[in-house]
């Protein structure tokens, strides 16, 4: 637990609180997910009354738990990745290619953050909710959309750094 609160080197201490704070999002959010399941399991086979919506519920949740964990995966970069060039490839190559897998990876995370606001902005003016709970669904867009954001600003930093090493490198 002190790791989490300790900025990691060349780290800042608002970056270590926000990756706290994600990590608190996914821990909560896998409880809720159990907690949920339990007790409609529960509800269902004992008292024959299953929780009203709790299909709906683990859905936001689960969605939550994802866009919570896409940063904090994102950044520390153990997300799944081709590694056919990481191991062989030495020097310019090898610097290009992490350059390109950070340049595709920061496109397709600001892609995904403006489709989803755009999404939400729709869900919003029609007013869209969910069937049982009647749960508005443009929040939850809003949501997954502001962590997606979170997650190109720390690949966006990550590729401005990786290029300015390579700046670095050059001229040493």
């Amino acid at each position: 637990m002190q790791q989490a609160l300790n900025p990691a080197p060349g780290g800042s201490l608002p970056v270590a609180l926000a990756r706290l704070l994600l990590r608190a999002c996914v821990v909560l959010t896998m409880l809720g997910i159990m907690l949920v399941t339990v007790v409609n399991v529960i509800m269902r086979y004992v008292f024959v009354r299953p929780i009203s919506g709790s299909d709906e519920i683990v859905q936001f949740l689960l969605a939550l738990l994802i866009f919570s964990a896409f940063p904090l995966v994102t950044v520390e970069r153990r997300h799944f990745s081709v590694s056919l060039l990481a191991r062989s490839a030495r020097g310019a190559l090898r610097y290009w290619g992490q350059a390109l897998e950070l340049g595709v990876s920061t496109l397709g995370c600001g892609i995904v953050t403006l489709q989803l606001f755009s999404q939400g902005r729709l869900l919003a003016s029609e007013q869209m909710s969910t069937m049982v709970l009647q749960l508005p669904l443009a929040p939850l867009n809003y949501a997954m959309s502001a962590l997606s954001a979170l997650a190109f600003v720390g690949i966006l930093a990550a590729l401005l750094g990786h290029l300015r090493s390579g700046l670095h490198g050059a001229r040493a």
